[in-house]
């Protein structure tokens, strides 16, 4: 599972980043988000000065902006801005705490104004804060004349003046006392706008995001992982990987350097792509498993699952491609990792016996016999690989053949696999052997002649060639003159590499064989 983007840049990057948006949403009149931002900043960077002045600009009333503040003040002790703020929002607390009703209905009107003013004109908190002060002072001065005006009326009514005096002086004296309070207000206006036009500049504020709900103070790493880790171990207890691993994958974002929480996560990413393996969501599942080697590359488990399939997976490959030989190495290597690994008895019983069906094709008994073979162990009911082997056992064994074994001397005549017929002969001496091997009878004549020894040669049943000349079975060789040859010499080498009979089992041999009767010669 991957973290949020803002955990990969480095820390000044995402400040910057975080800051800006907190701003960008603070204009775009959305508070409640961008102090979800100021406060991200806070919980990551609890010394930034910018972000604290802006969360106090932006809090809910003064008196939790001015809380916000001194939080800030216990942490930046030196800082300046945070003095004036604290200075500014304390002397408006408690100019609020006097006026009558009115009166601080035209403050709080007059205030609210200078809010949206602000907050349509300028790019800082202070410079807001700086303007609210304005007002709160020019309210203030309205406020001193009104009580100025009240003071002068008191002592005008204990001096005795004659009847219609007053009247003609109160004509005179109060439109006086209500020019000197409207100047007096515009005085302490035109004052507390300038002292907010010097003292805006101080503060240059700058910022950037990550919302968090709660406006309350930033909760610790441990208060938010420790609902997360509840999630994780109610997962686990049901088997629910899925939700395990967005616990983990949150509990991670918060925290990158829990090793607990990245080795739980490699193991409820496992369990997932096991369960997908059984389901026969076999990518779906080998994605799961490469998160797992990512984030735990050590867990022997995972390694071999992985591995596994990642093998059947060539296999299925190759099986669709029919290419046999392919699938065989395979599925071997995945059967010696783990024989329960899926279908892959059966699937690899299958191949063999695909593989060997091709090598019967291209008749290469051998190898076609140890392909059916190995498919029968694999699974002994396969009646199709009973029959195919039969048949290539009969091709390279067939129950009609001729054995000839060098060692003991003799030929053996087999008929439906039961010997018929034993001869005594005689072999090729040292210097021109017989060779062994599979052959057939490839030519039958009742008399053969060997022009370099001038030999007559009856009975003759050839087998195999040996350089210009070919080697078989034949009766006792008989000269020019009549003379026969190695009479006493069967069961010895003395041929010049032919299988020599006694002439009478020579005869029985050429009546009963057929060209390609199978011969197979052993030592």
């Amino acid at each position: 599972m991957e973290s949020n983007s803002y955990l990969d840049v480095d820390e000044q990057s995402r400040s910057r980043f975080q800051l800006d948006q907190g701003i960008r949403l603070a204009h775009e009149g959305d508070r409640a988000g961008a102090r979800a931002v100021f406060q991200q900043i806070i919980h990551y960077e609890p010394e930034n000065e910018d972000a604290w002045l802006w969360l106090a600009w932006l809090a809910e009333d003064k008196q939790q902006g001015l809380q916000y503040l001194h939080e800030a003040d216990t942490l930046l002790p030196g800082s300046e801005r945070i003095g004036e703020a604290i200075n500014w929002l304390s002397a408006g607390l408690a100019t609020c705490d006097t006026p009558s009703d009115s009166q601080s209905s035209v403050r709080e009107s007059e205030i609210q104004a200078g809010r949206r003013r602000a907050s349509q004109s300028q790019t800082s908190p202070q410079a807001g804060l700086a303007v609210e002060g304005a007002l709160a002072a020019a309210a203030n001065a309205g406020k001193g004349a009104t009580e100025a005006l009240s003071r002068l009326k008191e002592k005008a009514a204990n001096i005795q003046i004659p009847r219609g005096t007053f009247e003609r002086l109160r004509g005179l004296v109060v439109p006086v006392v209500s020019l000197l309070a409207i100047g007096a207000l515009a005085v302490f206006v035109m004052l507390g706008i300038a002292q907010a036009r010097n003292r805006a500049p101080v503060v240059r504020a700058q910022g950037l995001p990550t919302p968090i709900a709660d406006a309350t103070a930033t909760p610790t790493v441990k208060q938010i992982t420790d609902p997360l880790w509840v999630q994780v171990d109610v997962a686990f207890t049901r088997h629910d990987w899925r939700a395990a691993a967005n616990a983990l994958g949150r509990i991670r974002e918060v925290d990158p350097q829990n090793e607990n929480a990245r080795k739980q996560l490699a193991v409820a990413h496992y369990q997932r792509g096991m369960d997908l393996i059984q389901a026969n969501q076999l990518e779906e599942a080998q994605v799961e498993l490469d998160w797992a080697i990512r984030l735990d590359a050590g867990y022997e488990p995972l390694q071999q699952v992985r591995r596994e399939l990642k093998l059947y997976l060539d296999a299925v490959e190759a099986y669709w491609a029919q290419d046999w030989a392919s699938v065989v190495q395979k599925l071997e290597k995945v059967y010696s990792l783990n024989p329960e690994f899926r279908d892959t008895q059966a699937m690899l019983a299958q191949a063999y016996y695909e593989y060997g069906v091709e090598k019967q094709g291209a008749e290469i008994w051998e190898e076609a016999q140890t392909n059916l073979q190995r498919a029968l162990e694999l699974n002994p009911g396969m009646s199709e690989a009973q029959n195919r082997l039969q048949a290539v056992n009969d091709a390279l064994i067939p129950p009609r053949r001729v054995e000839v074994d060098l060692s003991d001397y003799q030929a053996i005549v087999y008929e439906d696999h039961v010997p018929k017929y034993v001869f005594r002969i005689c072999h090729g001496r040292p210097s021109a052997p017989t060779v062994p091997g599979r052959y057939q009878i490839q030519t039958k004549m009742p008399m053969a002649y060997a022009s370099q020894w001038d030999l007559d040669m009856p009975w003759w049943l050839g087998i195999y060639y040996a350089g210009g000349s070919e080697n078989g079975f034949h009766a006792l060789p008989i000269l020019s003159n009549g003379q026969i040859l190695w009479s006493g010499a069967l069961g010895t080498g003395c041929s010049f590499g032919c299988i020599v009979l006694d002439t009478e089992d020579a005869k029985t041999l050429y009546d009963w064989a057929e060209i390609g009767t199978v011969v197979i010669v052993s030592r």
